[in-house]
């Protein structure tokens, strides 16, 4: 496979995935209880993690690709993007954040910290997705 099919796949594997995510957001969690509304929660909040991941792999496929940019980290490759004029400064600091918030579920678990990070999906989502925008 060539670098652009590589590319290609990528971004048509994240935009599948935000998709999902987005369908996942809109299920409203509030009509059901107990292990059923924690089931759904947990769902929304793995869908967040497969997205996050997807997102700043297919990024960095991209600033490779397209400007020659090896960045090897998450935090990198959004550095990439604000430098190089894809984001903003708002849209550059709810991406760390939101790579914080990924790191943060995926090595400590706490009730509180996971509902704060619930409360903010929309908000990552809605990031990926205009960076899409400005790369397709």
């Amino acid at each position: 496979m060539e670098q652009p099919d590589i590319l290609e796949l990528k971004l048509r594997s994240l935009d599948q995935a935000l998709q999902g995510f987005d369908l996942a957001l809109r299920i409203n969690d509030a009509e059901f209880a107990g292990i059923e509304q924690e089931t759904i929660q947990c769902g929304k909040i793995q869908k967040f993690e497969v997205c996050v991941e997807l997102f700043w792999k297919a990024m960095k496929k991209y600033l490779h690709g397209i400007h020659g940019i090896d960045a090897v980290s998450p935090k990198m490759v959004i550095k990439q993007l604000y430098q190089t004029r894809y984001i903003d400064e708002h849209t550059y600091e709810l991406l760390i954040a939101m790579i914080n918030d990924r790191n943060r579920l995926s090595h400590v678990y706490d009730e509180v910290g996971f509902q704060e990070i619930y409360q903010r999906l929309n908000m990552y989502l809605n990031a990926m997705r205009l960076v899409m925008l400005k790369v397709c």
